[in-house]
């Protein structure tokens, strides 16, 4: 009988020295928070927790992260397929979960943000809860989460029932993805991602925050509301060539 795939939890917990940097966010002039590998593994294994037996998601179940550039995409990515989630950003419903910022709760009316459950993010540097409080029927991760472990029993099917939905529609399976990047290398680059003037991201967020920095071996550096000055100071501060 064949081994399982690695789901993207178990690359990161292999990882050599976790505690080096997988993802840098720069959440503005002067806001820097840094995602050692071991931090990363840790959220990833408390997101995909809340997913899986907070929620009671299924196998294959639809997950869409509908979140502005923060250091949560990556690590509810790397969750939501951990837990072998169907996986995507602004997916239409309905699906098992959808995952919000606050100005998406305060924008659209709770009956359009179509989920069997919404969650909601503060977008908080810390991940901190949304001040407040959440109205009913919605889920505040900065609370939820605390209840589940750092460690994740990962389920052997996941990585099985796992899919990425690109930014084009395309969906590709979580072994499409690993097998297109094997053999996975030791260290690799550190990736620049910029959210660009509209604010909202690359296209392709998803995979350029969680996906890409994962399978090359490597970290990523996300940078939020820099002006060009600013970013070109970060990228010489962080050692990523212009």
């Amino acid at each position: 009988m064949s081994r399982p795939d690695p789901t993207p939890y178990e690359l990161l917990v292999g990882r050599g020295d976790r505690t080096r940097p997988f993802l840098t966010a720069h959440l503005g002039p002067g806001q820097r928070i840094e995602l050692s590998v071991a931090t990363t593994a840790n959220g990833v294994a408390k997101a995909a927790g809340l997913l899986r037996d907070g929620l009671g998601m299924p196998p294959g179940g639809t997950v869409s992260i509908d979140l502005p550039p923060h250091w949560q995409v990556g690590v509810w990515t790397l969750a939501a397929l951990s837990a072998g989630a169907r996986t995507g950003r602004h997916l239409r419903g309905p699906v098992e979960v959808r995952l919000v910022g606050p100005d998406a709760l305060s924008a659209s009316p709770q009956h359009e943000l179509t989920a069997d459950e919404l969650l909601a993010c503060s977008c908080d540097a810390f991940g901190m809860p949304i001040p407040g409080g959440v109205a009913p029927g919605v889920l505040d991760i900065g609370i939820e989460v605390r209840a589940h472990p750092d460690v994740l029993n990962v389920d052997p099917t996941a990585a099985a029932t796992a899919t990425l939905v690109r930014a084009d529609g395309l969906e590709r399976s979580w072994a499409e993805l690993l097998r297109a990047a094997l053999p996975l290398p030791a260290s690799g680059p550190r990736h620049w991602v910029d959210s660009g003037p509209s604010g909202d991201g690359p296209h392709d967020l998803l995979e350029a925050v969680a996906l890409r920095p994962l399978l090359a071996g490597g970290s990523v550096v996300l940078a939020v509301g820099l002006d060009p000055e600013q970013a070109a100071r970060v990228r010489s501060a962080e050692g990523i060539p212009g």
